[in-house]
């Protein structure tokens, strides 16, 4: 009797770590991958979860909801995991717009190589000679960022990168800010992406 209760702890056990694997990540809304909670979705084998988010605006801009931003993956062989987030960022001249996406990636145990994270900027319009679009990534192992702004003269930083030893975890945080300043701003999309093996390419 006891080896039967044992066993069926056994199983239960089992079956309750296997139904805990996280599911492929797929295109859906920001909305969609909060909702996965702490077990997140994997991605060519990194495991993404405990999505989060905060908005705002200013001067009569809209802010931009979890629902309107559009979380598409990719896998990039051998070993890339992108994210690309997509949503109508948009501010009129004066206008403020802010989005705080938060999340944390778990690469798979025992690497030993150097991995890379990677931010690139997507469409992102100033339509004036003062304002800014600028998307800021902040880790535990370092700071990225890209952007247009403009201050009279116009500079752009449309793709930044960040190499770094192994890590049993990566909390990420994108903050996304346009200002309109004297002719409006506004982003399409941005990626982000975790590289763990940027010399195989």
């Amino acid at each position: 009797m006891k080896l039967n209760v044992q066993t069926a702890i056994g199983c239960l056990l089992a079956c309750g770590w296997l139904s805990a694997a996280p599911a492929k990540c797929v295109t859906g809304t920001l909305a969609d991958y909060i909702a996965l909670g702490a077990q997140g979705c994997a991605l060519n084998g990194d495991v993404f979860a405990n999505f989060s988010y905060r908005a705002g605006a200013g001067g009569g801009a809209s802010t931009i909801t979890a629902d309107q931003i559009t979380v598409t993956p990719l896998a990039v062989v051998p070993a890339t995991a992108k994210f690309n987030f997509s949503a109508p960022w948009s501010v009129d001249p004066g206008q403020t717009q802010e989005s705080v996406i938060r999340y944390t990636i778990v690469p798979p145990a025992g690497l030993t190589v150097p991995s890379e994270l990677r931010l690139a900027l997507g469409t992102a319009i100033v339509g004036g000679i003062i304002g800014h679009v600028r998307v800021r990534e902040s880790t535990n192992i370092g700071k990225l960022s890209a952007f247009n702004q403009c201050t009279e003269v116009c500079q752009i930083k449309a793709n930044d990168s960040l190499d770094f030893d192994p890590v049993s975890v990566v909390l990420v945080t994108h903050r996304v800010g346009l200002s309109g300043g004297s002719g409006g701003a506004s982003l399409t999309d941005f990626g982000g992406a975790l590289d763990r093996c940027p010399l195989c390419v």
